[in-house]
């Protein structure tokens, strides 16, 4: 395998470093200044160059992620804060990827007298069990592993649990969901991934196997632009021939049927983001009467990120 350059084997590896701690591995912070002090952060690093930020805090989210030393998601001037006070989704949406539902998606609502915040309820919940399993002696992959429990205004409980693999040697990151409702509810989910400098920029093209889709970069009535996804397995690919560097996002069509997008084009903010998303954009009283035909006691999602620099 193609380790900093090198064709070498996990096993020969080992001859030649005192700990794999060396070229990758798992760590454990708390934060300690700004908007995020206080909160935790797992860092895992590969044997590729890849280095993801996973925030325990927020449901085992996505933070930043480089890949050789690029990075690929945007950040706001807020940072990455957990729940607390003043703290919602209007402030606290960043990182590769924001976990969106899973009682409740998009705009905020008030339904049969409860109100439902922005995206839901789950994306600023800290987890309350934690698995972490680091690079094994002879390479192979990393896991992280993470029980998330949500409550909705209703009183539905909502139970996540996620696994995130890293490949010892790939910039690769795959995400695996299990979403379980008490009593059996609907299930609103939309992966709201964030994208910006230096992969967003005027020599970007976006694709959906294959076909371009770069309209949605300069919409002209909306900022939010929606569409049926492909049926079965689709990749949305995006990448700047300037910067030389992409990102592919696999996605299944029967777990997350429709593809939304939202640019922000401005100076400041320079925000392109890709949502697979469970639901068509319409209220949520429409949403619930087609979805009561769908409801299961459990419901997965997988999706994965592939880096190229």
């Amino acid at each position: 395998m193609d380790i900093f350059s090198q064709q070498i084997t996990p096993k020969t590896l080992t001859t030649q470093v005192g700990s794999f701690e060396q070229v990758a591995g798992i760590r454990q912070f708390r934060l300690d200044d700004g908007p995020q002090k206080g909160g935790r952060l797992i860092q895992v690093r590969n044997a590729a160059g890849l280095c993801v930020d996973l925030l325990p805090d927020r449901c085992l989210d996505i933070g930043q992620v480089w890949a050789k030393g690029i990075p690929f998601a945007w950040l706001g001037p807020w940072g990455l804060p957990s729940k607390g006070s003043g703290v919602s989704m209007d402030t606290a949406l960043g990182g590769l990827m924001a976990t969106c539902g899973f009682d409740h998606i998009r705009q905020p609502v008030h339904h049969a007298g409860h109100d439902y915040p922005l995206h839901g309820n789950m994306a600023l919940t800290p987890c309350k069990a934690l698995n972490v399993h680091d690079v094994p002696d002879q390479g192979g992959d990393m896991t992280i592993e993470a029980t998330t429990y949500a409550t909705a205004p209703d009183g539905a409980g909502y139970t996540l649990k996620r696994r995130i693999t890293i490949p010892f040697e790939r910039n690769e990151i795959r995400l695996e969901d299990e979403i379980t409702t008490t009593p059996a509810s609907p299930v609103f989910g939309l992966y709201h991934i964030n994208l910006g400098f230096p992969l967003i920029g005027k020599d970007t093209n976006v694709t959906v196997n294959g076909a371009s889709m770069n309209a949605c970069l300069t919409p002209v009535d909306s900022p939010v632009q929606i569409s049926p996804a492909p049926s079965e397995e689709y990749t949305v690919s995006i990448d700047n021939t300037t910067a030389r560097v992409g990102l592919d996002v696999l996605c299944n069509g029967s777990e997350l049927p429709w593809l939304q997008t939202y640019r922000r084009a401005e100076d400041g903010m320079n925000l392109f983001c890709i949502e697979p998303v469970t639901h068509d954009r319409k209220p949520r009283s429409e949403l619930l009467g087609q979805s009561a035909q769908e409801t299961k006691p459990s419901q997965k999602i997988s999706l994965q990120f592939l880096f190229r620099s």
